[in-house]
């Protein structure tokens, strides 16, 4: 299990956004290298597994935000996207296709808001 944490990613990349299409593609690529470092940072921590990359795995997403407001599942789904891309980058998964989706949780922290993923490899993954 890893768990990779990294800023929540901008609300260009929603998709109710109507930003230009530089402005998400600068934000897009700013999350995928930011998730991308973040996998480098937990194999340091955690110990670089031995059967990378891996290909089924379950994905766990924790919102920290810093306020109460309320915020649309769906949406919150969606600007998952790029962090799981990041995954990819960051060596992690061979490629996103075979990811089970847990319920995002969505929590308060006001001092440290952020996206926390917790990955897990799925038993019957046999690369």
């Amino acid at each position: 299990m890893i768990k990779v944490i990294t800023k929540i990613p901008s609300a260009a990349l929603s998709p109710n956004s109507r930003s230009h299409w530089r402005v998400k593609h600068k934000a897009s690529k700013a999350v995928k290298q930011a998730t991308a470092a973040g996998v480098q940072i937990a194999f340091q921590l955690d110990g670089e597994p031995d059967d990378l990359p891996w290909h089924e795995v379950e994905l766990q997403a924790t919102y920290y935000h810093n306020c109460k407001r309320r915020r649309d599942p769906d949406n919150l789904i969606a600007l998952l996207k790029y962090p799981i891309d990041g995954l990819v980058l960051g060596g992690l998964l061979i490629d996103d296709d075979m990811i089970t989706l847990k319920p995002v949780n969505r929590l308060i922290d006001k001092d440290n808001p952020r996206l926390e993923l917790l990955i897990s490899r799925t038993p019957s993954d046999g690369k």
